[in-house]
């Protein structure tokens, strides 16, 4: 496994689920309308992640419902069932700035949109 692997599925995934806890707990009435929204369905989505601009990873973060299910090392696959249809995006976004949101995990516990609106300038959104 390399070093990227080992840091999304040793420090990213752990605080994924960290995160989405405290959201699920603190936000009980958006994650009930997520739940019902997202319910029964098998989504997922795709993670380039680069430094200095280079791939050093590609991932597949596989949903069920609004949950999380587990992440696929060494491809990158998208799809998410929407009432128009089914939609590919995936997500290219720099190691260091994963790095920086792990850290800063108290703000995504407290503040979880803001916090998260903080990074999208961050991450770069294509289709398949």
């Amino acid at each position: 496994m390399n070093n990227t692997n080992a840091f999304i599925q040793e420090d990213l995934v752990p605080f994924y689920k960290r995160a989405f806890e405290a959201f699920k707990q603190n936000h009980h009435s958006m994650y009930s309308v997520l739940n019902s929204f997202m319910s029964g369905k098998k989504n997922h989505v795709g993670m380039k992640v680069t430094e200095n601009d280079q791939v050093v990873g590609e991932y597949t973060v596989y949903m069920d419902g609004p949950n999380f299910s587990h992440i696929d090392t060494g491809h990158l696959s998208s799809e998410i069932h929407t009432p128009f249809g089914i939609i590919r995006p995936y997500i290219i976004i720099e190691r260091s700035t994963l790095e920086k949101m792990i850290q800063d995990e108290p703000n995504f516990i407290k503040e979880p949109f803001a916090t998260k609106a903080k990074y999208y300038r961050d991450m770069t959104i294509k289709f398949l």
